[in-house]
């Protein structure tokens, strides 16, 4: 099966209906939105941004909502707690990501949320089977990432415990991190982990060419048997042309003209 290829609303802009044009018209098959908050664009709690959201997913299918105000919040607390303010955001954006048909809420763990200390990991564990708990019954699942390794990662998730949890593979910051996506992709399947969408960027850090990051996606789509891929480089004002570029990159790499060793 050729995966889809997903555009992310909050790299184009904070006008979603805006974004959903744009990613139709570079050649997206879906889009994936942003709750909101912190300059994000209006939060998809307030009901007339709801109505907006979904009426854009009756336009284009929105499979995953992200809320990557969580990263302004912090997801943890030092002592070992979850933060409340966080899980009541992430509870909201549950209930959106239901009224829009979405399967996925993406919960990412990045600046405040970053589970750095032993205190913000075990608020962490608390944060995401609270979440995991409410998301299950719904039919939900809920994607976490952050900058920790892999196998800090995988300890992480094995401490939640829940099956509604999966991990995400994002080439860019795995490379951040110094990790390999390729063993990322490899020990996280292995453990039942992975979510099967995948984000491919350029890192942030050292000089790459653009379009550099596809170069593995071949290898990254045998190993993960991906459902999706989603182009998450910056797409804001000027850079919009790069959208369209990204996408054919990875359309192409769904259609290799030789065959990629997988191990």
């Amino acid at each position: 099966m050729t995966p889809a290829v997903a555009a992310p609303q909050w790299r184009i802009g904070t006008d979603r209906r805006r974004a959903a044009r744009t990613a139709l018209a570079a050649g997206a098959d879906q889009l994936h939105l942003d709750y909101g908050g912190a300059h994000r664009g209006t939060p998809l709690g307030e009901p007339a941004a709801l109505r907006e959201a979904e009426a854009i997913a009756g336009d284009v299918p929105v499979p995953v909502l992200a809320v990557n105000h969580v990263n302004d919040l912090g997801l943890a607390e030092e002592r070992g707690t979850a933060n409340p303010a966080a899980l009541a955001l992430l509870e909201r954006a549950q209930d959106c990501a239901l009224r829009l048909g979405a399967g996925v809420l993406h919960v990412p763990g990045f600046r405040r949320s970053t589970p750095a200390t032993a205190g913000l990991r075990a608020g962490t564990v608390e944060a995401l089977r609270t979440l995991c708990e409410r998301a299950a019954p719904a039919g939900l699942v809920l994607a976490y990432e952050s900058p920790l390794g892999h196998r800090e990662l995988l300890a992480l998730a094995r401490r939640v415990g829940h099956p509604a949890l999966r991990l995400v593979l994002d080439t860019g910051n795995l490379r951040d991190a110094g990790e390999d996506p390729l063993a990322f992709a490899r020990e996280v399947r292995a453990a039942g982990l992975l979510l099967p969408d995948l984000h491919v960027k350029d890192p942030a850090a050292g000089p790459a060419a653009p379009g550099a990051a596809f170069a593995e996606l071949p290898a990254l789509l045998a190993r993960s048997a991906a459902r999706s891929v989603l182009v998450e480089n910056d797409y804001r004002d000027a850079r919009a042309a790069r959208l369209p570029e990204d996408i054919t990159r990875c359309r192409a790499a769904a259609h290799p003209t030789h065959s990629e060793d997988p191990r």
